[in-house]
């Protein structure tokens, strides 16, 4: 059964969050956000928002600043005028749901909140694309929610995406139940 949306809390990670109990199905993304997204976010290398849902944490995600070349760019993305050769970017560096709320939305309502979140620093910053190196399992998740393969290939164990949010917010502002524009007041 889904969770709704307003059944869920994001917040910061910090000290006082438990997250010993945590387990995805994907080992090295629950050692990170046991081990070292902490480590990383006091460095200022990354920082990392826990979703919680009656108490417990039921996903996490991590972000990063990136860039995106624009070769790897689909026409219909981008802007034909922009000169340089490089597009910003916010990178999902890390995204995971508990293995037991698998398939009850805690995915989906992460891409939004880092959809909202992209949206707000680009009030601040130049930030057009949102970036992912997917995991060949989650590929199709991403690519539900609107990310491409970028353009060029490489050879890696990941498959890059990206998503020209610009772009695509006011489709996704229609299309979308709730409005991504419900972020707006918690990006914290």
């Amino acid at each position: 059964m889904k969770i709704p949306l307003s059944n869920l809390s994001f917040s910061l990670l910090n000290e006082d969050v438990d997250i010993s109990s945590f387990q995805c199905r994907e080992l090295d993304l629950t050692e990170f956000l046991i081990e070292d997204a902490l480590e990383n976010q006091a460095a200022r290398l990354s920082v990392t928002r826990i979703v919680s849902y009656e108490g417990q944490v039921v996903g996490f995600f991590t972000l990063t600043n990136d860039c995106i070349i624009r070769k790897g760019v689909s026409d219909d993305d981008g802007e034909e005028w922009y000169p340089y050769p490089h597009y910003p970017a916010l990178k999902i560096a890390r995204l995971a749901t508990h293995q037991e709320f698998e398939g009850r939305g805690i995915g989906r309502a992460m891409l939004l909140k880092t959809v909202a979140i992209a949206m707000r620093l680009s009030q601040y910053v130049g930030c057009r694309m949102i970036t992912v190196d997917s995991k060949p399992d989650s590929e199709g998740f991403y690519q539900k929610y609107g990310f491409q393969k970028v353009l060029i290939k490489k050879k890696a164990d990941t498959i890059p995406l990206y998503r020209d949010f610009y772009r695509s917010y006011q489709e996704a502002e229609k299309d979308m139940s709730p409005p991504l524009s419900v972020f707006d007041e918690r990006t914290r």
